[in-house]
């Protein structure tokens, strides 16, 4: 069977407000925040160009700095979200790959980890890290407690199905309460937050309910691996991230 290919999607908008990590390293906007001498978009970029499943890339920003990185990848305007962002590009791009630019660990065996475990049968995939992982190293991440484990998200996404357009006009619906998981279940439904509550959901359990919300099929793809969870949101991401790199050039591993 071919492998699917995609079009991968780079989120590179601002949220509002003063960017920690920006603020802190005095650059215009966090991707392009420098990690081992080259910008975190740098990165996220030579991970995409370097994974098979990637057939080409675009970078939502509106940052002109961040676009001259991104020199090669087709830079598209960001809506007033990411969610609004990607819905308004699966209009024209319907099997869609996306992260984020402050994917500080994005690698290319990453990459094609997550594609490998999307299921044909769904519309959106979304990658999931569970709590487990995490045994050696302390993390700060806004994690989901489920009756199986509790869970953090990899900003990976992946819309492989015709009700993707669907599920991300229901993303856009939730986005506001991305940090917050009670309301996020309470947005949901009543019942759902009660079982969250009472952690009688399951990942599977919370998929199920999720997709029949969206009008669409949502799977979870596990990925046992802490690196696809870090993220770079604050001043202390970014020193985590910058220690692996060195960590990893002391043990004679490529960054």
């Amino acid at each position: 069977m071919t492998a699917r290919r995609y079009s991968a999607l780079v989120l590179a908008g601002r949220r509002g407000g003063v960017d920690p990590v920006a603020a802190a390293e005095g650059i215009a906007h966090k991707a392009l925040a420098l990690v081992d001498g080259r910008p975190l978009i740098a990165r996220v970029l030579d991970a995409l160009r370097a994974a098979s499943t990637v057939a080409d890339i675009m970078v939502a920003t509106d940052e002109p700095d961040v676009a001259r990185v991104a020199k090669g990848a087709t830079i598209v305007p960001t809506a007033a979200s990411p969610a609004g962002t990607v819905a308004r590009v699966l209009g024209d791009t319907p099997s869609l790959l996306v992260t984020t630019a402050d994917h500080g660990s994005l690698s290319p065996a990453l990459i094609e980890a997550f594609c490998a475990g999307v299921p044909r049968a769904c519309d959106v995939a979304a990658g999931v890290v569970p709590r487990r992982v995490f045994t050696s190293r302390p993390v700060r991440r806004t994690f989901y407690r489920l009756a199986d484990d509790d869970y953090c998200g990899a900003n990976l996404y992946a819309f492989a199905g015709p009700r993707g357009a669907a599920a991300a006009a229901f993303w856009v619906g939730l986005e506001a309460a991305r940090k917050n998981p009670v309301r996020l279940a309470a947005r949901i439904g009543p019942a759902t937050l009660l079982r969250y509550a009472l952690r009688r959901l399951d990942l599977a359990a919370a998929f199920a309910l999720l997709s029949r919300r969206a009008g669409a099929v949502i799977a979870p793809v596990v990925l046992d691996d802490a690196e696809a969870a870090i993220d770079v949101d604050s001043p202390e991401d970014l020193a985590l991230v910058r220690a692996r790199l060195s960590a990893g050039r002391r043990c004679g591993r490529s960054p």
